[in-house]
């Protein structure tokens, strides 16, 4: 094998063991807390601002949603920012509810600044923010409210679903939300390194947002920027399970590659940022674990990945090249290699065995998350047995995201599709 995709492998597969072998134990020891049932004594004003741009689609369900969560004390702002369709008017017609505030943009000042301007307006103590295409569990902020019991929280985030997937792609994205937005973060929630306030819902102490000056307008993704903020004055993030955000995603492949390249391009974006962040020991787990284990193994995951791409391309070319001498005869191949078969099990190398072990641990702890999570796997087998195999279009992502920051090229939050 080539030295340097060797030096690749025995390095990725070292990470990822150190990974998985975190997850399991963190997973061990707190699989009784995973759900918890305590009720705040208190009914403390809730402010839930909805910025809105475009969403004459999903808004009035959001809407509707909102509405309808088991809590009282409760007010409703919604940020019409500038949008050109029936967004406003949809709106307009539910404000009649005296819980329904609306802020309206003339001109798009984006999401971010939409959310810094319905916090500013917010009475509430506790303001949480949710996409206009997002509904939620009527319970969203009694599971949530308690968390802020202990004065060192921030926010909290909730559990993150598709709603209603219905095609392949929708299917398999469902499974990667119940780990990645759920079962995941409620691990790095113990660990305390948990380093993302998903936009479809996100509660946060008001104090602490005007201590941080907001959402950073600049960011193109604002719900990871605000986190490492967040982590950096040693404030907590938690994750409760109980309450569930219900979101629309990409149905085909072009509005995932838009999504994923402004998810991506504004991670890097933010880590250049932050990069102060890395191997901090003050920052505890996130600085000296989630920081440098996750984007280390990106990173050699990426190089892993090329290399392959590499050698694979070099060896057909090659192969290719020996069969021209002998004029394409693929028969007398085929032939040759059933007669004479070369393989042989005593020579297996053990790079098949560090390729092969944490795709098994993969398989084991998304078995474990689902299964944790209550999600039926049968109902959805094919989602789960393609989301193991995402790691290719990841790889991808990351490439093209690498692409777009290193060249210095916009991009919007919100592309044309």
């Amino acid at each position: 094998m080539n030295p340097i995709q060797a030096a690749l492998v025995y390095s990725l597969w070292g990470i990822i063991t150190y990974f998985f072998m975190v997850m399991t134990l963190t997973f061990l020891k707190n699989r009784n807390s995973l759900y918890d049932n305590a009720f705040f004594v208190d009914s403390p004003m809730v402010s839930i601002v909805v910025p809105a741009f475009n969403e004459e689609e999903g808004i009035e369900e959001t809407i509707k949603s909102l509405l309808s969560i088991d809590y009282e004390n409760l007010e409703i702002i919604v940020v019409n920012d500038g949008s050109t369709d029936r967004t406003m008017e949809i709106v307009e017609k539910h404000a009649i509810d005296s819980r329904i505030v609306l802020i309206n943009n003339e001109k798009n000042i984006g999401k971010a600044a939409s959310l810094n301007k319905g916090i500013e307006k917010a009475k509430g103590e506790f303001v949480a923010c949710v996409d206009a295409d997002t509904t939620l569990s009527k319970n969203v902020i009694k599971k949530t409210l308690p968390y802020f019991s202990n004065p060192d929280v921030a926010s909290v985030v909730a559990r993150i679903k598709v709603k209603r997937p219905r095609n392949w792609l929708e299917r398999i994205i469902d499974v990667e939300y119940n780990l990645g937005l759920g079962f995941y973060l409620k691990l790095f929630s113990f660990l305390n390194c948990l380093y993302l306030t998903p936009g479809q819902f996100s509660i946060y102490r008001k104090k602490i947002l005007e201590e941080i000056n907001g959402f950073d307008e600049n960011s193109i993704v604002e719900d990871t920027e605000i986190a490492y903020r967040i982590q950096k004055r040693n404030y907590k993030i938690v994750c409760c399970l109980s309450a569930v955000a219900y979101t629309s995603v990409p149905r085909n492949i072009k509005t995932l590659y838009y999504q994923r390249k402004r998810w991506y391009s504004g991670t890097l974006m933010t880590i250049l940022k932050h990069r102060d962040v890395f191997f901090n020991k003050n920052l505890g787990n996130f600085g000296l674990f989630f920081m440098p284990i996750n984007y280390g193994g990106i990173i050699l995951g990426v190089m892993l990945f090329l290399s392959t791409l590499y050698l694979m391309v070099s060896s057909i070319l090659s192969y290719m090249s020996n069969i021209r001498l002998i004029g394409y005869d693929f028969s007398t191949l085929t032939m040759n290699f059933i007669q004479n078969p070369s393989i042989d099990p005593l020579c297996i190398s053990i790079f098949y065995f560090l390729g092969i072990s944490p795709f098994i641990m993969n398989v084991v702890m998304n078995y474990l998350g689902m299964r944790s999570l209550g999600e039926n796997i049968k109902e959805n087998l094919f989602g789960f047995v393609c989301f193991l195999f995402f790691f290719i279009p990841y790889h991808i992502f990351w490439l093209i995201a690498l692409y777009f920051v290193t060249l210095k090229k916009e991009v919007k939050w919100r592309e044309s599709m």
